[in-house]
């Protein structure tokens, strides 16, 4: 069985196809040194993972960047089911927004091809904290827009777990799955941890949530509006929410763990730790 994973270069799609290292998976990208080359934008490219796998591609994981148009993801998912695809892991967001103008209609169309799909729906990751890693290095202190608001905060490898799961299993999924880390944390508690880790004072600083829209400036503004909205939820308890979730699935990694694990990205190099 052949596994396209879109996404491939992503947090938690380089995770998923590390997972999956000795399946036959395909892994798309617009860099080079993947399977094939796959650009959303692009629908002409939509068809090459399915002419370079060597058998019927069964399972696709689908990681869909925020700015495609719904649009092209239907399009690619009525392909994908043309050329045999037998289901969907759909990579989703924690909080259960409603009328989510991409996440909606995505899985709406999902539903309509009748074919098995689950939904992973995760809590914010660790490894948000390591892709712009200078205000913590250089300016010791964590920004934020959801004030003293608790998040389940969870690490990458724990969610492609379980996303490798949904799409090997003999039986498949059709399920939505709730994926939270082994701790409920505030961004103060957050910086606490990195300061405990690296020996140094870290601060949470919260701010407004329109000063959060505003260093978004230049993202698509559906973009803006939606995480806006993610924040206002989460600041008024909607991750404590789901984390209180019974069925939910509770990840190994601690935020202690992943800092210790990546303690250079945040230290000066003159810096003995």
């Amino acid at each position: 069985m052949t596994i396209l994973v879109t996404g491939s270069t992503g947090k938690t799609g380089h995770c998923i196809v590390d997972l999956l290292r000795d399946c036959s998976v395909i892994t798309v990208s617009r860099q080079p040194g993947y399977s094939v080359y796959f650009d959303w934008e692009d629908p002409a490219t939509y068809i090459l993972p399915f002419e370079a796998a060597r058998d019927t591609v069964m399972s696709v994981q689908l990681i869909i960047p925020t700015h495609i148009p719904t649009q092209n993801v239907h399009e690619f998912i009525d392909l994908a089911v043309s050329k045999g695809v037998k289901r969907f892991v759909l990579m989703s967001g924690s909080l259960d927004i409603p009328e989510d103008p991409i996440q909606g209609p995505i899985r709406a169309h999902l539903r309509n091809t009748g074919l098995p799909f689950c939904v992973l729906r995760p809590s914010r990751f660790f490894e948000n904290f390591s892709e712009m890693p200078e205000s913590i290095r250089d300016h010791d202190k964590i920004v934020s827009a959801t004030g003293t608001a608790s998040i389940g905060f969870v690490s990458c490898e724990d969610i492609a777990r379980v996303a490798v799961d949904c799409l090997l299993t003999e039986a498949p999924h059709c399920a939505e799955h709730i994926i939270v880390g082994p701790e409920l944390l505030s961004f103060d508690r957050v910086a606490e941890c990195f300061s405990d880790v690296l020996r140094r004072s870290i601060t949470h600083e919260s701010i407004s949530v329109a000063a959060q829209k505003d260093s978004w400036f230049g993202l698509p503004d559906d973009f803006i509006k939606l995480m806006g909205f993610v924040e206002e939820m989460t600041a008024a308890g909607g991750e404590e929410a789901v984390y209180a979730t019974e069925t939910k699935i509770i990840g190994k990694k601690t935020l202690t763990d992943f800092v210790q694990e990546n303690v250079d990205l945040w230290t000066s190099p003159h810096v003995d730790l």
